[in-house]
């Protein structure tokens, strides 16, 4: 399968491994894809988990989850 962020890798060498937790995004780039990706996927864990500290408390999952539902 193709990574939804439009790398054309596949996933697992792609976004695959942060959205598992296995890596960390080297980049901002890397970063803003793999949220796209959690986003495509309703990984909503992982939007909240790579939020900036200041902006958590503000997060509202289940709006983010309906959202990424459409």
């Amino acid at each position: 399968m193709s990574c939804p962020c439009g790398s054309d890798l596949p996933l697992d060498r792609c976004c695959g491994p942060y959205l598992s937790g296995d890596a960390t995004p080297p980049t901002a780039e890397a970063l803003m894809r793999s949220r796209y990706t959690a986003y495509t996927r309703g990984d909503i864990g992982y939007i909240a988990a790579t939020l900036a500290v200041d902006k958590r408390a503000a997060f509202d999952a289940a709006a983010a989850r309906q959202w990424a539902s459409r």
